[in-house]
């Protein structure tokens, strides 16, 4: 028996040419897909950090103590504790009597130098007069022109007593600086204030609109904002803030980056920031827990 040994057919190019772009399409396909594997965690911890949530709480955006400015008898107290007060609306109401009767004799004692002064004017015409037809000598005309303007002047001093017992009448009535809600008073009425050394406080006035929200951001969250942004007013021109509530529910308005801490601290660890939000219906209140939402905008 003879064996013959058949040599193997060529593969036609075609063929070829075939594997080798289906080779080539496989392998492209799983090096893109290897290299969208190795960006994928970069891009979602990215994601991650487009909506971002820490804790906060309320505090006031102002508080101001309400002092006595002058000693005296007070007589009238007119708000209750959580009244809300606009701004010069009056608050503590001083006897009167006293600085409306030194107010009464300023302005007496400025009518009185108004008269002198007119005297002292006419007193000059007169010297001026006499001057030109020899009567009366060059220093006595020097003299009286002297006592004009010292008369002068004794008006001005009249004026700006007229104006400093004014003020003391003025100050009779305390008047609330700004709009906001009033502490209980400090003070009883029908009782002698002293101004002292400026350490009795009457009231506490606290402003609740606008409001603000003391928040705490982790190093992770403060770290992904600073890649994002290039500069601290893209960082607030680019993000949008909101509140968390207690219950759950959205606040309706949202609030502006106000101020930022310049360090971390060092127990926990996490940067003090200052966000104000609009409160018209006076909802949000000092010392209530929040949370502060970050969005990065589209």
């Amino acid at each position: 028996m003879t064996f013959t040994r058949e040599t193997p057919k060529s593969i036609p190019d075609r063929f070829l040419r075939g594997t080798w772009r289906i080779g080539s399409t496989c392998t492209a396909a799983l090096f893109g897909l290897l290299l969208g594997l190795s960006q994928t965690p970069a891009a979602a911890q990215d994601r991650a950090y487009e909506v971002v949530q820490f804790e906060g709480t309320v505090v006031p955006a102002r508080e101001a103590d309400i002092t006595p400015i002058v000693s005296g008898w007070l007589r009238h107290i007119a708000f209750v504790p959580g009244q809300i007060v606009d701004e010069g609306d009056v608050l503590f109401e001083f006897a009167m009597p006293p600085a409306q009767y030194r107010l009464d004799l300023a302005k007496a004692q400025q009518d009185a130098a108004q008269a002198q002064l007119q005297e002292a004017i006419a007193e000059v015409k007169r010297a001026e007069l006499l001057k030109d037809r020899d009567v009366v000598s060059e220093v006595e005309l020097e003299k009286t022109i002297a006592l004009r303007d010292i008369a002068a002047a004794n008006l001005a001093a009249a004026e700006a007593n007229v104006g400093l017992a004014g003020l003391g009448v003025m100050q009779m009535t305390q008047k609330a600086p700004f709009a906001g809600m009033m502490s209980a008073p400090m003070v009883r009425e029908n009782g002698w204030q002293d101004v002292g050394d400026g350490d009795i406080t009457m009231a506490i006035i606290t402003q609740l609109d606008p409001i603000q929200v003391v928040g705490e951001v982790p190093y992770d969250v403060y770290a992904a904002r600073q890649k994002m942004f290039g500069s601290d007013q893209e960082l607030i021109d680019g993000i949008a803030l909101s509140l968390i509530l207690p219950g759950g529910e959205v606040y309706p308005h949202e609030g502006r980056l106000v101020s930022g801490g310049y360090k971390f601290e060092a127990e926990s660890q996490k940067m003090t920031v200052w966000v104000e939000f609009p409160n018209p219906e006076l909802l949000l209140r000092p010392g209530l827990k929040v949370a502060i939402q970050s969005r990065v905008k589209p």
